[in-house]
């Protein structure tokens, strides 16, 4: 049975211990579950069709290795947003390699980085075996603060994001904390830059 879930990690409930990071969940699911278990297959084949159309990995060796596919927000749910990662495959297993989960925190980095910080307490807490790092990076867009923790399978990455406000506006974009885990061919192919 996996064990986390990360809605308790953003409301700071109680939380329950975890063994391992592959137990760990968000929304329910976890790495190397299929997303037919959580969303009905029309809804799977329209994420596709509506992700072939963003180019959003244009900048990757193999753009279209992975789609990535809106969760619907359910009710009472903490998360602004949320995407999983399948696999472009012929199989229609809908195999999940990576999940992301969003609060917005607008013109807000301060709350960001001390709910990260939070999130950041609990995991080293829960795996502390696992290797950390973080990691900031700041250019005339804006600032990403990163904290990581895995192991050689499963990395999980919580990261606040603070844009240039001129920039953000003028490209509808959203700032706040970003929580990702995701196992190695995956986080292997986000890091292929072309």
């Amino acid at each position: 049975m996996k064990k986390l879930l990360l809605i308790f990690l953003l409301s700071m409930s109680q939380i329950t211990s975890a063994d391992e990071l592959s137990d760990f969940e968000v929304l329910g699911m976890s790495i190397g579950d299929s997303l037919m278990d959580f969303m009905p297959e029309v809804d799977i084949l329209y994420g596709i069709e509506k992700y072939k159309g963003s180019n959003r990995y244009s900048h990757l060796r193999e753009p279209d290795k992975f789609f990535e596919i809106t969760v619907p927000k359910q009710e009472n749910d903490l998360y602004d947003g949320a995407e999983v990662f399948i696999k472009n495959t012929k199989t229609k297993e809908y195999k999940i390699y990576g999940i992301r989960g969003y609060r917005y925190y607008i013109e807000d980095f301060d709350a960001c980085i001390k709910k990260r910080n939070q999130i950041s307490e609990i995991l080293i807490n829960f795996f502390p075996d696992s290797k950390t790092g973080s990691l900031i990076t700041e250019d005339k867009t804006g600032i990403t603060d990163n904290f990581s923790i895995g192991n050689s399978e499963r990395i999980i990455d919580v990261n606040c994001i603070n844009l240039e406000e001129t920039y953000r506006l003028k490209n509808n974009f959203l700032e706040g904390l970003s929580f990702v885990i995701r196992n190695k061919e995956f986080s292997n192919w986000a890091l292929d830059f072309k």
